[in-house]
């Protein structure tokens, strides 16, 4: 396990806020096999332009790296390349930032194509300032002059535009596969089934939910995701089929969220998140045995603010109940661990997904039958008399059914 000192530059954020991004960044030092020794804060109302700290704290972290021995430093702050290039050369180990570590984790982590692609854009377009900046140092170092350029600035170049190319060749795969992904939302639209997205910080215990929710799933053909007690342990979105009582919906397992999601990796995300956009109702899951849920709680919506699904219906969880001492009367809580509230939960979501039901009769003309099968998530058929033109069907339906239907009601009179 290599050996780090966090550092991290306190800007316009009170000491709890604050507390709360070192500790998130410490996990995702973890994540990628990196203990923090110690920690080097200060607090500025802005970033030095050069060295992002002031002279006399990178003084002291230089110390620090020298005492400790450490392998590199890792900054809270997202800093461009060129600070990060800086700090580097004055302290003598690799600079690396929030970012970095964040797209070391999906790197790891990503498992289908669309995740690996995703993640390599995010890299690329990450990584496209450094070639930027040797370029403007080899011009710089030659005067600026067209006559002087040499081999070196022409691989310098043509590495650029290699990477821009590849760049834009994996957009274009990742725009073809998020059409393929709005083709099949759409197939399943014209079905009528609802969907559900479990969103929230990471290692809420999404992944956790749909798995206790599958266990009361009457569809047991449908296999349990992946649960690891890690950050971002869900890149790939999943999807199973849920049924209860009667009822079916979509349920979507999404990437978890992080207080300020580098936008490099909400733009490479954009096809998986549009579970989230799509959904007809989303269940927020929040830790409440985490001491700072309540600015996690805030954090996730306003990532759903940033990527426009801010409108839609919210379900909210607190899940891990059996962690705590105290409870507030006031909010919904679940256990993942001893099953506490998934029944109420289920209740909860089949009410607000199909908030009321109709009960009517109609006569269905044997040739027209294709509509049961059709609304078939809508409806529950209560009683059936064949006849010789038709059935005369007893229906319990959503609004959906009984709009669908009631040309139907008139064939009986």
């Amino acid at each position: 396990m290599n050996k780090a000192i966090l550092a991290g530059i306190n800007l316009n954020k009170n000491e709890q806020e604050f507390n709360i991004v070192l500790e998130e960044t410490k996990q995702l030092c973890n994540a990628c096999n990196i203990e923090v020794i110690e920690v080097c804060t200060q607090k500025s109302k802005s970033l030095n332009s050069k060295i992002a700290f002031g002279k006399g704290k990178l003084e002291e972290l230089k110390e620090l790296v020298y005492k400790h021995n450490v392998d590199c430093v890792v900054f809270y702050n997202n800093l461009n390349v060129a600070v990060l290039s800086r700090i580097q050369k004055e302290i003598g180990v690799q600079v690396i930032d929030r970012t970095n570590l964040i797209l070391d984790i999906f790197s790891i982590r990503a498992k289908t194509k669309e995740a690996k692609l995703q993640t390599q854009m995010a890299r690329l377009q990450y990584d496209l300032p450094k070639i930027y900046l040797q370029e403007f140092d080899a011009d710089r170092e030659r005067g600026g002059s067209d006559q002087s350029r040499g081999a070196g600035e022409t691989k310098l170049e043509l590495a650029r535009r290699n990477v821009e190319k590849e760049i834009s060749n994996i957009k274009r795969q990742l725009d073809l596969l998020r059409i393929s992904n709005k083709e099949r939302s759409k197939r399943r639209n014209q079905t009528f089934i609802k969907s559900v997205s479990l969103v929230g910080y990471t290692n809420a215990g999404k992944s956790s939910l749909m798995n206790l929710i599958l266990k009361y799933n009457s569809r047991s053909e449908d296999k349990f995701v992946e649960e690891k007690d890690m950050l971002f342990s869900t890149l790939d979105t999943s999807i199973r089929n849920v049924s209860y009582n009667n009822k079916s919906f979509l349920l979507f397992d999404t990437v978890g969220f992080v207080s300020d999601l580098p936008h490099e990796l909400i733009e490479a995300f954009k096809s998986t998140l549009d579970a989230v956009n799509d959904a007809d109702l989303l269940i927020h899951v929040i830790d409440a045995s985490d001491p700072y849920y309540d600015e996690q709680r805030d954090i996730t919506y306003e990532t759903l603010k940033t990527i426009k699904a801010d409108n839609i219906p919210v379900i909210e969880v607190y899940n891990k109940a059996d962690l705590l001492e105290y409870r507030d009367e006031h909010l919904r809580y679940i256990s993942c661990v001893s099953e506490e509230g998934i029944l109420e939960l289920l209740e909860l979501i089949i009410n607000t997904l199909y908030p009321k039901d109709y009960s009517f009769k109609i006569k269905l003309p044997y040739k027209d039958q294709y509509l049961l099968d059709k609304y078939n998530n809508h409806l529950q058929i209560t009683s059936i008399e064949n006849k010789e033109d038709g059935s005369i069907i007893s229906i319990v339906g959503d609004k959906i059914v009984y709009d669908a239907f009631f040309n139907y009601k008139e064939g009986l009179f």
